[in-house]
């Protein structure tokens, strides 16, 4: 059984940021039948302001928040 942690969600980021933004949702990251993407949300919340490489901002909301990720300009 897989349990999604904000570990997880972390590595997910940071794995999948680039030079050029990407644009994901919860739902996008949450792809295991046992991952909430409530729970990822959440993570994604929280993270937002915890990751130092990565930038992640809040970039638009319709029924599903949209996530701009991308590499932090240091």
């Amino acid at each position: 059984m897989f349990t999604l942690s904000r570990r997880t969600v972390r590595a997910y980021l940071v794995g999948t940021a680039d030079t050029e933004p990407t644009y994901l949702r919860a739902r996008d990251i949450a792809d295991d039948p046992d991952a909430s993407p409530k729970a990822v949300a959440q993570y994604l919340s929280q993270l937002q302001d915890d990751l130092a490489d990565v930038s992640l901002e809040q970039w638009g909301r319709s029924k599903s928040t949209t996530w701009r990720l991308g590499v932090s300009e240091s």
